[in-house]
């Protein structure tokens, strides 16, 4: 029952939700696989460890900043600057008309 009453767009966010968790996990997993096999390797524990986890961590909450701000439909300072470039050169290409044609 409590499967049925959810609409296309609540299954739609539970699974972008899901799968950002997902990426942040397997990142950090990563993270801790390789510091762990660094520090077997070269016998720098606990170093290797924890510089992979820490990388791990931040490219895990870098991927679901990323995710989230496509969800959004907002975007980082930079993106929306290159946008606003592509807007003012689409309208100096039109002559300045904004895409309307006199008649």
């Amino acid at each position: 029952m409590f499967f049925k009453n959810r609409d296309k767009g609540t299954w739609e966010g539970i699974e972008k939700a899901a799968v950002m968790g997902t990426n942040f996990v397997a990142h950090t997993i990563v993270g801790l696989v390789l510091g762990y096999y660094t520090d077997k390797w070269f016998g720098t524990s606990p170093w290797g460890l924890l510089g992979w986890l820490l990388l791990g961590v931040v490219a895990g909450f870098k991927t679901m900043y990323h995710d989230a701000m496509k969800v959004s439909g907002t975007q980082s300072l930079k993106s929306a600057t290159k946008s606003e470039d592509a807007a003012k050169a689409d309208k100096d290409k039109d002559g300045g008309h904004g895409g309307a044609r006199d008649a």
